[in-house]
């Protein structure tokens, strides 16, 4: 038991106030105490009545990061930074809220204890320590009312004696947000070019991303740096030495404050990092070359689609049925009912003629004939006319062959698999493209597209928008498979517990609600490509003839056997 019991409870009492009002009560509280003081804990834990861990470093919770408010026991500064070492290396949350309880007032300096905790980045702070006369107890913070990157001062919190002695409600704002005025200091951001999202011009960022941070630093009151990732290229990623390379090796070695990349969540990613509320999200899709052309003596087919096809051929099923009838015998009643005789040309060739807008010499007498032929004359008008009217545009279109649908239907025609070294990480349970995953970082994406637009047999996973810059300014026309690798949240990645997450959080909020974010995505990812095979006026040439060519000849021929036919036919009858 220490010697000035009266000093330790003051400050146990004052300790427990400050908790009861500034701790959410659905956490557990951690408590790390020195041995020595163990009757003020004791004193505390009657006061506090909530739930809590205790340890005096023999014991730490097994998930150290989900715990979010602590309490700090002992009798001077040297032991406090020891304590503060010890559950640093264990990764406790530096960013929660702290209660230090420093007993001596000699040994426990306010200005010597705020650079310890600056050190660590604990900011959201409340150091208490026994006044000039032991019945005192004098509190301290710092960056309360604003940054100072030169100097950390400790500050005097005026507020105390109401709230420990008047009216504890007031003791609610001791952990206001600090770190949202950062009075012209730097901020350091690791990022690089990726249109739309970031563009950078003489340092200064621009894109749907580039726009969004400068509006964060002017938020922040904060001058902008930007850096481009030290070692490696691209988002980043975890290298199998355990290394991270990228942008956000940058933020992991202390390089950068934070990166902002729009690079997709992984799991790697989200272990190592701190990540803020999402602003936006990136769809990554499949992407691979454009199949073969169509022959362009199919076109002739292509101003009908299927069910139209298959009504035309009914039509003329319906009058080949109709020539076997009047030729039949069953007929005869009929043609002896209606007082007619029986067509003697055939009746196919006759329809034949009349679909395709040939003269007619004759016509039936009997008007309910001569009505069928009208109306047939009248349907095959309209079938000519609409078809002449589309066959133009489908002469003037290009069309491709089947595309691949799926990603399955690329790996059974042995294509190549590659795209983001994060992407792979999707895909750990599928062995068949696991395996075959061709990295690639973001210098050598734009290349690689290239090279499968040329019809490089290969299937890249690459971001939505980065496929329509690619085709916007190229002109080039790539097939993007129906199904998506990921849709992913767009996030900030911090180091881990990063004391500006939270007032960047904020500002994120804020600019989300007022739709700033949403109407810079929208303004720098309007696409206006246009495929090549939507519709580009075009020549028409004689390629574009060639089905009609095909048809033209084949019946010339078809006209030329059954002439030879006929005059075979007719030698054999005059002979016999």
């Amino acid at each position: 038991m220490p010697s000035n019991v009266s000093a330790f409870e003051n400050l146990a009492e004052s300790a427990a106030v400050i908790a009861l009002n500034n701790f959410e009560w659905r956490f557990t509280t951690f408590v790390f105490y020195n041995m020595s003081i163990l009757y003020g804990i004791d004193f505390f834990v009657k006061k506090y009545k909530k739930t809590l861990i205790l340890s005096n470093g023999d014991f730490y919770p097994q998930f150290a990061e989900n715990i979010h408010q602590y309490i700090l026991f002992d009798t001077n500064l040297s032991n406090i930074a020891q304590m503060l070492k010890w559950m640093n290396k264990r990764q406790f949350d530096n960013t929660g809220k702290y209660i230090i309880i420093c007993l001596s007032n000699h040994e426990c300096d306010e200005a010597e204890a705020v650079k310890i905790l600056w050190n660590y980045k604990i900011v959201n702070v409340v150091l208490l320590k026994t006044g000039k006369s032991s019945n005192e107890t004098d509190v301290y913070s710092y960056f309360n009312r604003k940054y100072d990157c030169e100097s950390i001062r400790p500050i005097k919190l005026d507020n105390w004696h109401s709230c420990l002695f008047v009216n504890d409600v007031k003791c609610i704002k001791m952990f206001p947000l600090k770190l949202r005025n950062l009075q012209s200091c730097p901020i350091t951001v690791s990022t690089f070019e990726q249109k739309p999202f970031m563009t950078i011009t003489n340092g200064v960022p621009s894109g749907s991303d580039g726009d969004l941070l400068r509006l964060i630093a002017e938020k922040l009151n904060a001058s902008l740096v930007l850096i481009t990732p030290h070692r490696g290229f691209g988002w980043g990623k975890l290298e199998e030495d355990g290394t991270w390379s990228g942008s956000l090796a940058d933020v992991y070695y202390n390089l950068a404050n934070f990166s902002m990349t729009s690079a997709s969540i992984t799991l790697s990613r989200f272990s190592q990092f701190q990540m803020s509320m999402d602003y936006n999200t990136v769809s990554v899709v499949w992407v691979t070359h454009p199949s073969d052309l169509e022959s362009p003596s199919l076109k002739l087919m292509r101003p009908f689609n299927f069910e139209v096809r298959i009504a035309l051929a009914l039509s003329f099923v319906v009058i080949v049925i109709l020539a076997i009838f009047v030729k039949s015998k069953c007929s005869d009643c009929l043609f002896r009912a209606t007082k007619t005789i029986r067509p003697r040309r055939s009746l196919v060739f006759y329809s034949w003629e009349l679909c395709m807008g040939l003269p007619s010499t004759k016509l039936p007498k009997n008007s309910a004939f001569l009505y069928v032929v009208l109306f047939w004359i009248w349907y095959c008008f309209l079938v000519r006319t609409i078809y002449t009217v589309f066959l133009i545009k489908a002469l003037k279109t290009n069309k491709y062959r089947s595309d691949l649908l799926t990603i399955e239907d690329a790996i059974a025609a042995n294509y190549e698999i590659g795209g983001g070294p994060a992407l792979k990480d999707y895909y750990i349970d599928e062995p068949t493209i696991y395996n075959r995953w061709i990295n690639l970082e973001s210098n050598e994406i734009f290349p690689t597209m290239l090279n499968i637009s040329n019809g490089q047999k290969f299937v890249i996973g690459v971001n939505t928008e980065t496929l329509k810059i690619f085709q916007r300014n190229l002109s080039i026309d790539l097939h993007k498979l129906r199904q998506k690798v990921i849709s992913s949240p767009t996030v900030i990645f911090f180091n881990k517990f990063s004391p500006l997450a939270e007032p960047i959080n904020t500002i994120l909020t804020q600019l989300i609600e007022a739709g700033f974010t949403s109407k810079l995505y929208k303004n720098y990812t309007k696409s206006r490509y246009t495929s090549r095979s939507s519709g580009k006026k075009k020549a028409i040439n004689l390629v574009h003839y060639t089905g009609c060519y095909a048809i033209l000849i084949g019946g010339w021929i078809m006209s030329l056997v059954f002439f030879i036919l006929e005059l075979f036919v007719g030698r054999s009858r005059s002979s016999s």
